[in-house]
């Protein structure tokens, strides 16, 4: 890490968990391809939530990952190019297709558990050497500011200072 970024404080956090996602998603993306699968890092969640439901609509993969509908779109377009996910018409509502996985996305679904269970393990392995349960942390950190955004807190820091 440079010495500029080491002089960085607090107020780059959002800086520093970019560069962490990115590294994270830079080295799964390696792993992944070493095993031969073309499911991007990025896309894992949503071929797990397509199995486990045996179909989903883009609106309830959007609201199961808490990302945004053109978030999910994007995602289940490339795996729609990959060839993993086809959609079906939805009998329920005719306006909106639901999406399943293909036989190549059921076998890379397959591949992708035993390489997902050993990242478990490595991430498992970090926590414990450097003493901090990063997922748990990052989800609180979520949680607090959902329930208190940054604006709230700023306006209320300015407050205190007047």
């Amino acid at each position: 890490m440079s010495a500029y970024l080491e002089s960085l404080d607090q107020a780059f956090l959002a800086h520093f968990c970019r560069r962490l996602s990115d590294l994270i998603s830079e080295q799964g993306a390696a792993a992944i391809h070493s095993y031969g699968i073309t499911t991007p890092s990025t896309a894992i969640s949503s071929m797990y939530y397509i199995e486990k439901n045996n179909g989903a609509t883009v609106a309830e993969l959007a609201e199961a990952l808490c990302v945004t509908h053109q978030m999910a779109t994007q995602r289940t377009h490339t795996l729609v190019k990959l060839e993993l996910i086809c959609r079906k018409p939805n009998p329920e509502d005719k306006r909106a297709k639901t999406l399943h996985l293909t036989e190549l996305g059921k076998k890379e679904v397959m591949q992708l558990k035993p390489l997902t269970s050993k990242m478990t393990e490595i991430f498992t392995e970090l926590t414990q050497q450097i003493e901090c349960d990063l997922l748990q942390k990052v989800r609180e950190a979520e949680k607090a500011l959902i329930d208190t955004p940054l604006m709230q807190r700023l306006e209320a820091l300015d407050k205190s200072q007047h």
